[in-house]
C-alpha cells in the first residue's frame, strides 16, 4: 500500500488528537475523575450499563430491578453537570468523526465529483479539499 496513505493516515489521527473536540473530551473526562460525586456516578451507571448489554446479549429479559436501577442511575445522571459536560463533549466529539469519515466517504464515490455538491456547501472543509486525485509524488 501507498505509504503517502499511511503518512495522511498519521497527520489525520494527530490532527484529531488535537482537535478542540478531543481536548474539550479528555477535559471533561478529567474533571468527572477529579470529583468523587461525578466519578462514582459514572461508575456506577458503567457496571449497571455493563449488566444491561451482558443480559441482552445472553437474550435474557431486564428484571424490574434491572429497570429501576437504569431509572435511578439516569435520574442522578441526568442532573450531574460535570457529566452532562462530558456527555456534551462526547457527541461533539462523535459528530466530528462522523464528518470527518463522511468526507472520506464521500471521496471514495463517484457522486461527488466537483466540489460545490450539497456535501460540499455543508463541509467544515469549506471547499478546501480537492475531489480530483493528487499525485503526491516527487
Amino acid at each position: 500500500m501507498d505509504s503517502e496513505v499511511y503518512i495522511k493516515a498519521c497527520e489525520l489521527a494527530q490532527a484529531i488528537v488535537q482537535s478542540t473536540e478531543a481536548n474539550e473530551l479528555r477535559k471533561a473526562e478529567q474533571r468527572i475523575r477529579e470529583d468523587k460525586v461525578a466519578n462514582n456516578l459514572a461508575e456506577r451507571w458503567k457496571k449497571v450499563y455493563e449488566r444491561i448489554t451482558n443480559l441482552q446479549n445472553n437474550g435474557q429479559p431486564l428484571t424490574e430491578s434491572d429497570e429501576r436501577s437504569i431509572e435511578f442511575i439516569e435520574a442522578k445522571v441526568e442532573n450531574h453537570p460535570l457529566i452532562l459536560d462530558f456527555i456534551e463533549a462526547h457527541h461533539k466529539f462523535t459528530n466530528m468523526l462522523e464528518e470527518v469519515n463522511s468526507i472520506l466517504s464521500s471521496a471514495l464515490t463517484l457522486e461527488n465529483k466537483e466540489c460545490g455538491t450539497d456535501h460540499c456547501v455543508t463541509c467544515p472543509s469549506k471547499k478546501q479539499c480537492s475531489t480530483e486525485p493528487q499525485n503526491y509524488s516527487s
